[in-house]
């Protein structure tokens, strides 16, 4: 009892000194740049709960553009930045698998920032820093994974290689790929920005769809780049050959619904960066409209003002989809803080230094 006495009165003398000050301030802006500020995400996600809960629906979590940060292009601090980075996403994943509880989880394109450019040591290390955030090798069969222009290329004329794609290969699967459940088909592809879909890859996606349209109520292509947004005669080719009702994509690293007019042929933006509700009803019964959903990046390092992660709900009941985002913390934001802090530290620091070495002077009375 007493040594517990000893212990508080000691506790109380360190808060109330000068040093106890910088050491609580210390502890308050960690706590809220590493804990308060992600639970106090997760409290301003929708409630799903009374869609997700149903027997009859199947959730998947959609992840798009993570890119991871790379060992070449950040210099001097880079291992601070990539630790801080995969910090980030393996603290906002986390979450949001536990909200959503996921079926499948998707991830569309871009999984590391400088996979083109790695050697085979090197992708290993990404894929083994891509594991340990989002425990892909413990789901099995439950994530679905795509490329994009950093993992393999594709954006640019020259770009692409074999050899890359056969790499990404080797850790995710086949590029093109159809996956059945029940009432619900998903279809990965990898078709980039320079492609021509007649000449390169309709032969392929029609072998591995037996030749026939998908014939499911949710019909899914998983495609990192756009597919409405191309050529007319691109655009009707694909649609025909796959009947897909649903698109989803990265690649922009903003959060768009673009909807296709069958009749028409005309492509709108329905919906950009928010959506028009909290949860957005989308049916898919209906033949003549098309949606591709580009779904924002989860990674702050990219720049853009809103990040998080898609959450897609299929009710096999209502044949219906339901789409929500579930949007992350601005970690800029918090590294200001940080730096700031710093910045005051150091001159605490220094105002201390300075006052205890200052010797005072006292004058005998007269």
């Amino acid at each position: 009892m007493c040594r517990r006495t000893r212990l508080t009165t000691r506790l109380k003398r360190l808060l109330i000194s000068r040093y106890g000050f910088v050491l609580l301030t210390a502890c308050l802006v960690v706590c809220m740049n590493e804990i308060v500020c992600y639970e106090w995400m997760v409290m301003t996600w929708p409630n799903i709960d009374s869609l997700a809960n149903k027997s009859t629906v199947r959730k998947f979590l959609l992840v798009a553009d993570p890119q991871l940060i790379g060992e070449k292009d950040e210099g001097f601090f880079g291992l601070i930045t990539r630790n801080d980075a995969d910090r980030y996403l393996a603290n906002t994943f986390s979450r949001a698998n536990s909200y959503v509880k996921p079926d499948g989880i998707l991830f569309l394109g871009d999984i590391f920032d400088e996979g083109l450019s790695a050697t085979d040591d090197e992708f290993k290390r990404y894929f083994n820093r891509f594991d340990s955030i989002f425990q892909y090798k413990s789901r099995g069969n439950k994530s679905i994974v795509i490329p994009g222009d950093n993992d393999v290329g594709g954006e640019y004329y020259g770009d692409k290689n074999p050899y890359q794609r056969q790499r990404f290969s080797s850790y995710f699967g086949r590029m093109i790929q159809l996956y059945r459940q029940k009432d619900i088909e998903i279809l990965r592809l990898d078709i980039d920005l320079r492609d021509d879909y007649l000449k390169t890859k309709q032969s392929r996606v029609l072998k591995e769809t037996q030749s026939r349209p998908m014939t499911s109520a949710f019909r899914i292509v998983l495609n990192h780049w756009p597919m409405l947004t191309r050529s007319a005669s691109f655009t009707k080719s694909f649609l025909h050959d796959l009947n897909p009702n649903l698109i989803l994509k990265g690649d922009s690293h903003h959060f768009t619904i673009y909807l296709h007019d069958r009749d028409r042929s005309v492509t709108e933006i329905l919906a950009r960066e928010f959506l028009p509700q909290p949860v957005l009803s989308i049916d898919v019964a209906q033949t003549r409209y098309v949606h591709e959903i580009s779904i924002p990046t989860c990674s702050y390092r990219m720049g853009v003002s809103r990040i998080g992660y898609g959450v897609l709900l299929l009710d096999t009941a209502t044949k219906s989809a339901h789409l929500t985002i579930l949007s992350t913390p601005r970690r800029y934001g918090y590294l200001y803080a940080y730096a700031t802090y710093g910045i005051c530290f150091v001159i605490g620091v220094i105002f201390i230094f300075l006052c205890s070495g200052r010797s005072i002077t006292t004058y005998p009375r007269s």
